[in-house]
């Protein structure tokens, strides 16, 4: 036994014999991997040479005029396009920005037409109510019109209504109580009574003088004696017929009437036509004293028209009776002499939306 053998236990020596024998067997393999690896190195390298020639062979023979060809132009060409089609890029760039500027600019100035178009809205509804509100008083006050003043009334308050506004629920409170005070007067057709005055002064014309009838009655009794008169007179021829001619003679030298008081002088020609005209101017009178609501001047025109009317008109005929029945009704007539006041709604209006007081 050697010193080795006397240093290594068994166990050693067991692997080291192990190694020993699979030493030559992993070297033949080695040599087996490298034969291979040989191989496809040889076979890549056959492709890649019949692929480079096949290329060349393009190159050279299919695509000959590729080389004539100017590359480092088309290179420049290229480049040129694309700084082109960036600065059109860029420019587009700005005209999106622009247009967005632009959209924001036509935005903001809607939204002030609409801000504006909605308060000039509100102005317009104001505008329209004072004016129906002057409207009612000016008819109410210089026409005496209340059926006109009071549906000018409400149409403002219709107004007011739409507006919705609780600013103005005090002007709709004056409101209710002018057309109260419209409703429960005593309604009066002012324009009515006007038409009727006007068509009784256009018949002023039609109207037959008193004149004409005693005119009629002068000259009938001038008559000539009737013709069986004078045969009678003719075929008597006795003294009472002579008697009786000569007492007709003295008794149309004298007559005796009982209503000399209620006589009027004869009106010559040129004055009948100044008399029909005071009877029209009369009537006239009348109806404009009744639109500026003067009663007293309205009922003093009427009393002197139907006096004239009782003087100097034929009061027995159909069309002056009936004038004088006209008259009489429009002179028992009720006429307000105190119109209310409906000034209120007006300030109050004026006042709550900064339009200065009452004129």
């Amino acid at each position: 036994m050697t010193d080795t053998d006397a240093k290594n236990p068994p166990a050693e020596q067991a692997a080291a014999s192990r190694r020993a024998k699979t030493a030559p067997k992993k070297s033949e393999g080695e040599r087996r991997h490298g034969r291979v690896r040989g191989g496809l190195a040889v076979i890549l390298a056959t492709l890649a040479l019949i692929a480079s020639g096949y290329l060349w062979y393009v190159m050279f023979y299919e695509s000959a005029d590729l080389f004539s060809r100017d590359i480092v132009g088309a290179l420049d060409r290229i480049e040129s396009d694309s700084n082109q089609a960036l600065e059109t890029v860029a420019n587009t760039e700005k005209d999106i920005k622009a247009l967005k500027e632009t959209q924001d600019a036509i935005r903001a100035s809607l939204e002030k037409i609409n801000s504006d178009l909605r308060r000039n809205r509100l102005e317009w509804a104001l505008t329209e109510t004072e004016q129906l509100m002057i409207i009612a008083n000016n008819r109410l006050q210089l026409a005496r019109d209340s059926s006109s003043a009071l549906a000018a009334l409400r149409a403002a308050d219709q107004q007011l209504q739409q507006l919705a506004m609780p600013k103005f629920l005090p002007v709709r409170r004056e409101l209710a109580r002018e057309i109260s005070l419209l409703e429960s007067n005593e309604k009066l057709d002012i324009g009515g009574i006007t038409l009727r005055l006007a068509t009784q002064a256009d018949n002023v014309d039609r109207l037959p003088l008193a004149l004409d009838i005693r005119l009629r009655e002068i000259e009938e009794a001038k008559l000539p004696v009737k013709a069986g008169d004078a045969q009678v007179a003719s075929a008597d021829g006795n003294w009472r017929q002579t008697a009786r001619s000569l007492w007709q003679d003295i008794l149309s030298l004298v007559r005796i009437r009982d209503d000399v008081a209620s006589q009027r002088p004869l009106l010559p020609p040129e004055q009948q036509y100044f008399l029909r005209e005071n009877l029209r101017l009369m009537l006239y009178g009348a109806q404009q004293a009744l639109l500026q609501g003067s009663v007293p001047t309205f009922q003093q025109n009427l009393k002197t028209a139907q006096r004239l009317l009782k003087d100097y008109f034929d009061v027995e005929s159909q069309i002056v009776t009936s004038m004088q029945t006209e008259l009489t009704r429009l002179q028992t007539m009720k006429i307000l002499t105190d119109m209310p006041n409906i000034t209120a709604s007006l300030t109050t209006l004026r006042r709550l939306s900064g339009r200065g007081e009452e004129p």
